[in-house]
């Protein structure tokens, strides 16, 4: 039996709640559990605060990102962040056309390490300037740039948005409470 891969198109036309497109394969996720969405919701608030700001680009959670072709990949980051400049190259109709310059990832306690990093590496490759995966139950952000480098910060620490997002600032302990 041979397995049909999909385009990015086809899984973008399917009646999926939740999942992302590997290789031309689906890959359907369970929902998190509600502390994910909560972390995500204090990232978009203060990324969203900054973007009122400066008015530099847009953001959003769960959009899809098509990061490669045949064999299409398609991610959805927890919380991105598109500048106004790449929001022209990437617009199009179902899912954006390459990386956003921010990828966030909510980190679930029964994720595997290799299936994380395969998500920075994926962003990175396709162009995101960085990439943050963020750990609730540690209370800790690891950052990585656009060279792959990582940095992790823990909750006494502020979390900076370098070349993605200057001059955004969030302590790590508004975003984890204390």
């Amino acid at each position: 039996m041979v397995k049909t891969r999909l385009t990015a198109e086809e899984f973008f036309a399917l009646p999926l709640e939740r999942g992302e497109l590997v290789d031309g394969e689906v890959r359907e996720e369970r929902p998190p559990k509600p502390e994910h969405g909560r972390i995500a919701l204090r990232i978009g608030y203060h990324l969203m605060r900054w973007l009122e700001e400066t008015g530099r680009g847009v953001a959003g959670v769960e959009g899809g990102f098509v990061l490669r072709r045949d064999p299409d990949r398609v991610r959805s980051p927890d919380v991105w962040f598109l500048s106004h400049e790449r929001l022209k190259e990437v617009t199009r109709e179902g899912f954006y056309e390459g990386a956003p310059d921010l990828a966030v990832e909510v980190v679930s306690p029964g994720e595997e390490a290799e299936g994380v990093l395969a998500k920075v590496l994926d962003y990175l490759e396709a162009g995101a300037k960085a990439v943050w995966l963020v750990y609730p139950e540690l209370k800790a952000v690891e950052v990585y740039g656009r060279g792959g480098e990582g940095r992790l910060l823990r909750a006494h620490e502020v979390l900076e948005g370098g070349e993605a997002l200057p001059g955004f600032r969030l302590p790590l302990e508004a975003l984890f409470g204390q």
